[in-house]
């Protein structure tokens, strides 16, 4: 029995469901129901009952809850003593990656409070491309990152809770030459600026053009792996991109930016928090989560006609937040 098996058992006795556990663990729900179905491998004895569509604690399972109580809780509490120290020592570091639109819109509610919680947690913020981030999630160098969930061929070793789904648009400056073009067709002859790493350009290239039966103009088209850069070249040249629709209604790029009335329509994308597969998210990465959805929540709710429009730009996946 593995200890990260014995808080799953504890959340699902204290929570009722899988899914509750896993929301109230910042986990995804297909990682708590392998944790569960390892635990009662490794026990010898059935600890879970389905019933209808949920499941129920058997005699066994009751009695090793009782027990996984004790030992998650002697635990947590050491954790506690040992947080005393840290705290009263070096400063500790929560690094997370994000998506820009993200971080121009929703994130800095969360870091006021996050600070106000726990001052002693040094935040690093990471420009959130999966390129980047990725990686870094795997070799523990990033614990979380809020951005575009990849494919699932691309998420070896990593987990992914989605939280919106967002359409791609072209963009360009608003005194673009080529700003009332209707058609893809007619964009193949101008200069374009990508962000997104080498691994993603087939795809890339699939959904602007390919799906569209046109070949990719690939001597028109420059790679910056950073999203500001990009922004800095297309106000001064005129360059294209290929945007998430949402970072149009950023405070920074709305009225400088437009996105091109084209025909054609684009590939969905879907934006969550993407951590290592099969760990429990430390106290501060499970604080920083729960302040992101709680932002989220409010946001999306808000009569305010700014929030209004980003969320009219996206769907939110309140069911999975």
């Amino acid at each position: 029995m593995k200890l990260h098996q014995l808080r799953y058992l504890v959340a699902l006795g204290a929570e009722g469901s899988i899914r509750a556990s896993a929301r109230s663990l910042g986990l995804a729900q297909a990682t708590v129901t392998q944790g569960l179905s390892e635990l009662q491998v490794s026990a010898g004895v059935v600890l879970l009952e389905r019933r209808g569509r949920g499941v129920q604690l058997t005699p066994a399972g009751l009695e090793l809850l009782e027990q996984a109580r004790s030992i998650v809780g002697q635990v947590a509490l050491a954790e506690q003593r040992l947080e005393r120290h840290r705290e009263s020592g070096a400063q500790r570091r929560l690094a997370v990656g994000v998506t820009p639109w993200v971080g121009q819109t929703l994130l800095a509610p969360v870091v006021s409070a996050f600070r106000k919680a726990l001052p002693h947690v040094r935040l690093e913020f990471v420009d959130g491309f999966a390129a980047l981030t990725y990686p870094r999630l795997r070799d523990g160098s990033l614990e979380l990152m809020i951005g575009r969930i990849a494919p699932a061929a691309l998420l070896q070793g990593l987990q992914a809770e989605p939280l919106f789904r967002y359409e791609m648009t072209v963009v360009g400056r608003a005194q673009h030459p080529l700003a009332k073009a209707r058609s893809l067709s007619e964009l193949l002859e101008t200069d374009w600026i990508l962000s997104h790493s080498p691994h993603e350009d087939e795809s890339v290239m699939q959904d602007l053009f390919g799906k569209h039966g046109l070949a990719p103009p690939h001597a028109r088209i420059q790679l910056a792996h950073s999203g500001w850069l990009a922004l800095a070249l297309m106000k001064r040249i005129d360059m294209l991109s290929f945007w998430p629709w949402p970072l149009l209604e950023t405070q920074n790029f709305n009225g400088d930016f437009v996105a091109l009335n084209l025909n054609e329509r684009f590939a969905h994308h879907e934006v969550g928090i993407v951590r290592r597969a099969q760990e429990t998210a430390s106290p501060p990465a499970a604080l920083f989560i729960e302040l992101f959805r709680e932002q989220v929540r409010q946001a999306a709710v808000s009569t305010d006609p700014a929030w209004k429009r980003f969320f009219y730009t996206l769907d939110w996946l309140p069911g999975d937040s």
